[in-house]
């Protein structure tokens, strides 16, 4: 299905049918990405009384109890209850489901060579994206475009469908110049294939977080309403450990962000990248 659309007075066009999946297929008791020492994602039949969920081992039918930690298990989506206190559900605060968004491929640096600020310190041995690097690649697109932003961090190794991030294998993430550059570019959903925008341990502070939320440092609330709940708190989301396949050019897409309608402030998701192209 071919839809049509207009963004500062050039006309595209994107074929719906054409779809290209960047969440990570999540294998319960299997090889899964995984983030922070978390339990992996597991699932086993439910038993209730006499009734077992398992045809295996001779049940009626297949039912199974799923035990996942979204934030660490494969890739997520999460609103900015994720610092704060409130509960703003990620569901109710993606406006559109199918946004423009442009899709991007760096490689992240060694903190020893960083010139940005981040808060807590960044470590010699860390990978960082600065932001000359978002810089260089966005300039070429226009704030309308950006509503959403895709970054693919090189080596684009398929592993990071399995890895497990520690120590050993440090993951990147963005300076607090970036993010605050993202933030003045008006990016409402930002996806990275990485497991956290923030380094992964850095003195519980969330910099990177609460700068696209803007918040405060400690800040655990956002102000009330006077009147729909959700009508003025952040209409942004962070997704995490996505994985984007060679064959997706960087470039200009349209991002269809579908998610679960569970009142949490993490959940698993399926970002799909639409290819778009001019209209003459």
């Amino acid at each position: 299905m071919n839809i049509q659309f207009e963004i500062n007075q050039q006309s595209y066009q994107s074929d719906l049918s054409k779809g290209h999946s960047i969440a990570i297929t999540l294998l319960p008791n299997g090889n899964q990405p995984n983030h922070f020492g978390a339990p992996e994602c597991n699932s086993e039949p439910l038993i209730a009384g006499d009734f077992i969920g398992d045809t295996k081992q001779g049940g009626s039918c297949n039912v199974n109890r799923l035990s996942i930690i979204p934030h660490c298990n494969g890739t997520h989506t999460e609103s900015v209850s994720h610092v704060i206190d409130q509960l703003i559900p990620v569901h109710k605060v993606i406006e559109k489901n199918i946004f423009p968004c442009v899709l991007i491929s760096i490689k992240p640096i060694c903190g020893g060579e960083n010139t940005d600020l981040y808060q807590p310190n960044i470590d010699p041995e860390n990978k960082v994206i600065q932001k000359a690097q978002l810089k260089s690649f966005l300039d070429n697109f226009s704030n309308q475009q950006l509503e959403g932003l895709v970054i693919r961090t090189l080596p684009n190794l398929t592993e990071k469908k399995v890895l497990s991030y520690d120590q050993k294998n440090y993951p990147a993430f963005l300076t607090n110049c970036a993010m605050n550059y993202l933030h003045q570019r008006g990016v409402k959903h930002l996806l990275v294939d990485f497991p956290s925008v923030d380094k992964m341990y850095d003195e519980g502070m969330l910099s990177n977080h609460r700068i696209f939320w803007q918040l405060a440092p400690g800040q655990k609330s956002l102000e009330e309403s006077e009147s729909d709940e959700y009508m003025s708190l952040p209409k942004k989301t962070i997704t995490e450990m996505v994985y984007i396949d060679e064959k997706i050019q960087d470039g200009f897409y349209l991002c269809n962000l579908q998610v679960p309608e569970i009142e949490t402030d993490a959940v698993p998701s399926q970002p799909t990248l639409y290819p778009v192209s001019k209209n003459n």
